[in-house]
């Protein structure tokens, strides 16, 4: 997929910038200074493919309602599409043209199967992500698996899960090291420390009956203490209670008497005396506001009549007010007078100026002869045409000259070449031979790790024990699966705990049973407990009796001999069931532990079957287990253990027949690399042969010594065809000199013939030169603009002349209508004196307004105070007829007695409320009958008395708890003791949580194992072509400073090496930004690998060149455009030289944006 478009419509620091991508450039570089929008652009890249997202940093400019992306894309198929991507939680694609919804999977052909995480990793590359790549390189030391994975599109973090699952796996447990920290053996020590705990709880029967008789005593004695303790506060608190009753009662006397003080008062209607005292404020405020209302209205009247208006100046007001304006615009006209007349005196004097310079005898004849603009014009381009003929002929003698001498430079240098011969058939045959040189040294690299291969197999095979010669003996052996070993061995280990754990549960459940039955005894020792069944036997006895003696003592048969027997049994039969059901309300604990001890019994006979069925089905289990594992081996003739190391066995045994199997693909690939280096070393020599070089004979293939002679061929060849080209166009610039010479002269003959027809009429002689003539010119340019200037000076004056008269004569008619009162005088100061009396008077009208307004207010206001007054004495009225006070006077005394009765009864009904809470209820006459003939002494000494009656039960309910608390303490220790339960419990607790760890460390472990075995397996099948494919870009990248890359089998795992005049060099040889460069090698390799087996998508590349010099980053960028040829490649940058390079180096292959 491609980009074709990409429209920043309303995104980040952008509105309406739409970015076009040249479908022929195989590089796009988007260049763009600090904040010119360069992360911005980057970023709308993903979020136009996959969505902007939810909360984005974009939208510092436009809301996220308003956020819009559009972009045209092109498949690898030939299909395109044109969409807008929304910012919004559904239906985010559109049309572009109509913003009608696109469907969610219409990008879905053009994406393949890759998201926005898959896009970013495997074709997005920064610089942090490069130099991060560089430093991994040099810290790993370039293990070959872990590099191929790292530079890998989106398997990078392989190596890092790997690592992360060894480290897990390890923590959990470490064959190979016993750590106490280790989850697996912090389980053990729990289960040992459980088992230890078992051995040594013992319980005696006499100690538990012991301990249990004290809880209880001390549980009744504690119940008693509590009872006397409550019983001793209630005594205390009645004692109290009085005591507050009496202070209250002394309290509502007072009240009373306070009362009764004030005398007889009238009844009155709620709320009197808040409308009374209402009515007086009233009434106040009505004869304030009656007597301000009365001084106001005579103060309007007084101020109304000291107003005098001048009625004769108020008519004529719009006169005045013209005459005003015109006094002003007429003297602000002579202010300027003179100079205006200045400005004429100047105008003229330049003008003079001018006409002397032209030869005219005065100014009348400089205005007649003034040049039209069209006349003006043309000389004006007649001048410029003159002067830039000039300019040529003289630019066109200096370019012959130069001619001349580049053309004797390139003589000499051409001859200095001599013949040079076409290289490109050169180039070719080198081209073919590329790779050759690390072919044959893997050759010779695969030859030694062949044969170390097969003595190691050999080793690893008499290592197993197993009394095989070889790995070909070991390949005909019938070995089982390691899947199926190792089910088979999960199998006899389960079936082992299995029947651990169920010997423990019978052991564990047995111990149980024997102490329920000890308790069991305990409860029932002694009297029987008066449980339904003993109570039930009890009642039937005497009922049996009772039916027996019935019929004698209703007289329905004699007694007999037998009947007074059954009589005497009858009473002690009577109260035996009596006390039973009396005995049954007081022993409710101890029937219910013994209902539950029975109960836990027949529950733990039950477990106990169920048990040790469990335990001999294991034991079943267990025996068909190890048959099977018997079975599973009898195929190889081995017989080995159902332990670890049999596994161990089958796993090293399968480990070696796959490197035999490897060795031996190996072996066959080398066969045919073989036959490869021994032709491409016949063609070396060949070529050798034809450059001039001595053969190689047995030495190794030394291909840096064809590159230089074919480059340097090149070098000469290019450099004769560059002086071919150069001799070419000294020609054609030759000619072109010789044209524009002769078409400069007919130009200056026309010229000429032009200004001797236009230049007398400004002036100028005919044969003036153009600088003569742009002299005159531009005397002629200043003479329009002073004669327009003289003329606007005089026609001002005259105008200013006419506007003083006019003033003067409008001024004189108003004071001829005006009359007397008018100063005589200057024109100017008796304009303003009418104008000022104009405003006095306008002023006077308004205040005279004013006050009739005000006069109209006050005496509103007055009328409304009196009437205010009116009301407020009638409604005093009325409340001294409801209340029958004739006199006011008296009204005042009597609200202040009502308020004091009113705060009376409410101090009383607070008393009598708080005694009520203390008395509970009983009422004031009880009280006071309880507390009748007691002072205030007699009563504190009761309470005193109470208290320390309740201090000392406190005391005997203290002791009685602590008591009960350590009996109970004693007894809960005792009962933890029982029997092993906890501590078996936490036995298989600590079982369970050793399964848990080995169950984790098999999955981290054997995850580690896969990864690394898929790593191997990635390493074995990508190495080849990545490798060779790196080697190229990497002598590229480094401008032949290093000759490629290799692969190190010296060492186990094999690492990546470096190249440098046929030697490998470790890659922690590699300066940091050579190391940047060397992961983008593989990088880019990895990206073709990957693009050749799925649709590709865009490489994203932002700022990697940073740390390129200038010669490095113009090979990064060839680099970068042949991966072009794949997939389109977009580079984001900040500098300047970077595009420069690009339409320097690849020309039309590089199309630059700048933001």
């Amino acid at each position: 997929m491609r980009f074709s478009a990409l429209g920043l419509d309303r995104y980040g620091c952008f509105t309406g910038r739409r970015l076009d991508f040249d479908p022929r450039a195989r590089l796009t570089v988007i260049v763009g200074a600090n904040e010119a929008g360069k992360s911005t652009a980057l970023a709308a890249v993903a979020d136009a493919l996959f969505g902007i997202e939810e909360r984005s940093r974009f939208s510092f400019l436009h809301d996220y309602k308003s956020m819009r992306l559009s972009a045209e894309v092109a498949g690898g198929d030939g299909r395109t599409l044109a969409f807008a991507r929304l910012k919004r939680r559904a239906a985010t694609l559109v049309d572009p043209a109509s913003d009608a919804p696109l469907a969610d999977d219409c990008l879905a052909p053009f994406l393949g199967a890759h998201d926005r995480r898959a896009f970013l990793e495997i074709y997005g590359l920064d610089q942090a992500r490069l130099r991060e790549g560089g430093r991994k390189l040099l810290a790993g030391g370039g293990d070959l698996a872990d590099t191929l994975l790292a530079a890998a599109p989106g398997l990078g973090r392989i190596a890092a899960l790997r690592d992360r699952l060894r480290d897990g796996a390890a923590q959990i447990f470490n064959p190979e090291r016993r750590n106490a920290n280790a989850a697996f053996y912090r389980a053990l020590d729990r289960r040992t420390k459980a088992q230890r705990l078992i051995r040594d709880t013992e319980l005696r029967v006499e100690d538990a009956r012991a301990l249990r008789e004290g809880a209880d005593a001390a549980a009744n004695a504690r119940a008693g203490a509590v009872a006397a303790e409550i019983e001793a506060a209630l005594a205390l608190s009645r004692a109290q209670t009085l005591v507050l009753a009496a202070r209250e009662l002394r309290t509502i006397d007072g009240e009373l008497a306070a009362r009764a003080a004030l005398g007889p008062l009238p009844q009155v209607p709620g709320g009197f005396v808040v409308r009374a005292r209402k009515a007086l404020a009233d009434l106040a405020l009505a004869r304030d506001a009656e007597a301000r209302a009365g001084t106001e209205a005579v103060a309007a009247q007084e101020t109304l009549a000291a107003i005098a208006v001048d009625g004769a100046i108020l008519a004529l007001a719009e006169p005045v007010e013209a005459l005003e304006d015109e006094r002003a615009a007429v003297e602000k006209e002579l202010k300027s007078l003179p100079n205006r007349r200045t400005e004429a005196t100047e105008a003229r004097a330049k003008l003079e100026r001018i006409a002397k310079g032209l030869d005219l005898p005065d100014v009348d004849a400089l205005r007649a002869r003034m040049p039209g603009p069209p006349l003006f014009a043309r000389a004006e381009r007649l001048a410029g045409r003159l002067a830039a003929a000039a300019a040529r002929a003289e630019t066109l003698e200096s370019e012959r000259a130069k001619l001349a001498q580049q053309r004797r430079k390139a003589e000499e240098a051409r001859a200095g070449l001599g013949h040079v011969a076409d290289p490109t058939p050169v180039r070719r045959r080198l081209d073919a031979l590329d790779g050759a040189e690390e072919r044959e040294r893997a050759l010779l690299t695969l030859d030694r790790k062949l044969a170390a291969g097969r003595t190691a197999l050999a080793e690893r095979t008499v290592r197993l024990g197993l009394a095989i010669a070889g790995p070909d003996a070991l390949a005909t052996l019938a070995l089982p699966a390691a899947a199926a070993a190792e089910a088979a061995l999960r199998c006899v280990r389960t079936a082992g705990d299995t029947v651990s754990r169920q010997n423990e549960v019978v052991s564990q459940l047995s111990e149980q049973f024997a102490l329920a039955e000890t308790r069991l005894a305990a409860l029932t020792a002694g009297r029987p407990a008066p449980t339904d069944s003993v109570i039930a036997a009890a009642r039937q006895a005497r009922n049996d009796l009772w039916a027996a003696l019935r019929p004698v003592a209703m007289g329905e048969r004699a007694a007999s001999e037998a009947d007074r027997a059954a009589a005497l049994r009858l009473e002690p039969a009577i109260a035996a069931a009596d006390r039973l059901a009396d005995e049954r309300q007081t022993e409710t604990q101890r029937l219910a532990e013994l209902a539950q001890i029975e109960l836990k019994i027949a529950e733990i006979k039950a477990q106990l079957a169920a048990a040790r069925l469990r335990a001999a089905e294991a034991a079943a289990q267990a025996e068909a287990s190890a048959k099977a594992w018997q079975a599973l081996w009898a195929a190889s003739g081995l017989n080995l253990p159902a332990d670890e190391t049999a596994l161990a066995v089958l796993r090293e045994a399968g480990a070696i027949l796959a490197a035999r199997e490897a060795l031996g693909q190996d072996a066959a690939a080398g066969e045919a690399q073989r036959e490869a280096v021994r032709f491409e070393r016949a063609e070396i020599d060949r070529l050798r042969l034809d450059l001039g070089l001595p053969a190689l004979g047995a030495a190794p293939a030394r291909m840096a010594d064809l590159r230089e002679a074919v480059a340097d061929l090149e070098r000469r060849f290019g450099q004769a065809r560059t002086h071919e080209r150069e001799f070419a166009l000294l020609d054609r610039q030759a000619a072109d000199i010789g044209e524009r010479t002769d078409a400069l002269a007919a130009e200056i003959a026309a010229l000429s013939a032009e200004a001797a027809e236009l230049f007398p009429h400004l002036a100028i002689r005919p044969g003036a030169s153009h600088e003569e003539a742009r002299a005159a010119l531009d005397l002629w340019r200043e003479a329009p603009a002073l004669d327009e200037a003289l003329r606007t000076a005089e026609h001002r004056i005259a105008g200013i002349e006419r506007d003083e008269a006019a003033f003067i004569a409008r001024l004189d008619e108003l004071r001829r209508t005006i009359g007397a009162g008018v100063p005589d005088g200057d024109a100017f100061a008796t304009a303003r004196h009418l104008r000022h009396r104009l405003d006095q008077a306008r002023q006077a009208r308004s205040k005279a307004d004013a006050a009739t307004d005000m006069l109209a207010k006050r005496q509103e206001a007055l009328a409304a105070a009196r009437a205010g007054l009116a009301r407020a004495d009638a409604a005093l009225a009325a409340l001294l007829a409801a209340a029958k006070i004739e006199d006011a006077e008296a009204l005042a005394p009597l609200l202040d007695r009502l308020d004091q009765a009113t705060a009376i009864d409410g101090r009383l009904a607070e008393a009598r409320a708080r005694l009520a809470g203390q008395c509970e209820g009983r009422s004031e006459d009880d009280v006071r009958a309880a507390i009748a003939g007691q002072d205030a002494e007699t009563l504190a000494r009761a309470v005193a008395e109470a208290k320390a009656a309740h201090d000392l039960a406190r005391a005997a309910r203290d002791r009685a708890i602590e008591a009960d608390t350590e009996a109970r303490t004693a007894k809960e220790a005792m009962e933890q003791r029982e029997g092993a339960a906890a501590a078996a419990q936490e036995a298989q607790d600590a079982v369970a949580e050793i399964a848990q760890a080995v169950e984790r460390f098999t999955r981290d472990h054997v995850a580690a194992r896969l990864l690394s075995a898929a790593m191997d397996r990635y390493r074995a099948k990508h190495q080849s072509p990545i490798v060779e494919r790196a080697s190229r870009l990497f002598a590229t990248l480094t401008c032949g400073r290093w000759s490629g890359i290799g692969i190190d089998y010296d060492q186990d795992p094999p690492h990546l090496a470096t190249l440098r005049d046929g030697q490998l060099h470790s890659v922690d040889a590699l300066s940091e930004g050579t190391a940047d460069q060397l992961f983008l090698a593989l990088r880019i390799a990895a990206i073709e690998e990957h693009a050749r087996r799925a649709a590709p998508l865009p490489f994203i590349a932002d700022d990697i060149l940073v740390s390129f010099d200038e010669a490095r980053t113009a090979s990064g960028l060839k680099a970068l455009a042949e991966l072009g040829a794949l997939t389109q490649v977009i580079v984001f940058t900040h500098h300047e030289h970077v595009a420069t390079s690009a339409e320097r180096v690849l020309a039309d292959a590089a199309s630059i944006i700048r933001l």
